[in-house]
């Protein structure tokens, strides 16, 4: 809270504080098997982005999951952001570049 004379007021807050998670990739592909019209989630899941649309379709920002984070382990969290998909690279195959996630800490 501000007061004048630029004196500040915080009072400890009763719970912990809410992180928010940015992940970062750099590439992730739409991949096609044989005879597959429409994008498989099931090849090459780690950077496949059937997959992660897909997911994000079944969460979307109302439904939490968890997180397994490298240095905190397990964490439940939201979407923070909406999934947002970049235009594909030409002639890249399906591969699209610089897709960006942001979750936030549910209690």
């Amino acid at each position: 809270m501000q007061f004048g004379d630029s004196y500040m007021y915080s009072a400890e807050p009763t719970a912990p504080d809410q992180r928010i998670f940015k992940l970062k990739f750099k590439i992730l592909k739409y991949f096609l098997g044989p005879g597959d019209v429409l994008p498989n989630p099931n090849i090459q899941p780690a950077i496949n982005l059937a997959r992660l649309t897909a997911f994000y379709a079944e969460h979307r920002m109302w439904k939490s999951f968890t997180y397994p984070h490298p240095v905190y382990g397990d964490v439940q969290v939201k979407f923070n952001k909406p999934l947002s998909i970049p235009e594909g690279i030409e002639q890249g195959d399906g591969a699209h570049a610089d897709i960006s996630l942001e979750f936030i800490e549910q209690p």
